[in-house]
């Protein structure tokens, strides 16, 4: 079934769980990510700019580590969020290549929606990556970030996002 919308469709954010990004032994779902990837490329073609909220660096951190249980230590939090972004965005980077696309890391913290100047400067650097075909990849700073693990979930951040880079759609995939 196709959805009609009232205005023609020319920027989309999209956020993925972390259930569409990795295995249960907390590995990248390669075969749901090189879907995923290859629709938002289908997208630019029809000259649709996409970002991509991407939820998925904890848990993949935690595989590298072989870890099976999540601690709500804030540090172990942090670090494997730091370890498992580099995951995250290696996958990212391989699957656009794949397609000639080529994709960004962009992290964020509740600091760069309070603070005018910050917004600002993330809005313009949203907007010269859309005018590259350079795909955002966004997720939130969880290596920085020390207000508990702070925007809660993705879902909160890809909604705020939207409003920043003033897209038609946001698309929530997740469990």
């Amino acid at each position: 079934m196709r959805r009609k919308f009232p205005q023609k469709i020319k920027k989309i954010v999209v956020k993925v769980g972390s259930s569409l990004i990795a295995t249960y032994k907390m590995k990248p779902k390669i075969t749901q990510l090189n879907s995923l990837v290859e629709q938002i490329c289908d997208l630019q073609k029809q000259g649709i700019e996409v970002v991509l909220v991407s939820s998925g660096a904890v848990v993949l951190g935690m595989g590298e580590l072989n870890l099976t249980k999540r601690s709500n230590e804030l540090s172990f939090i942090q670090a494997t969020a730091a370890l498992g972004q580099a995951v995250l965005m290696k996958t990212y980077n391989e699957l656009f290549g794949q397609y000639d696309r080529k994709c960004g890391q962009v992290l964020l913290t509740w600091d760069d929606f309070r603070n005018r100047e910050r917004y600002i400067n993330a809005r313009n650097t949203f907007q010269a990556m859309l005018d590259w075909k350079i795909v955002p990849v966004v997720n939130e700073n969880d290596t920085i970030s020390t207000d508990e693990i702070k925007f809660g979930d993705n879902d909160k951040l890809s909604a705020l996002v939207a409003c920043l880079v003033e897209a038609d759609l946001l698309v929530i995939l997740s469990d």
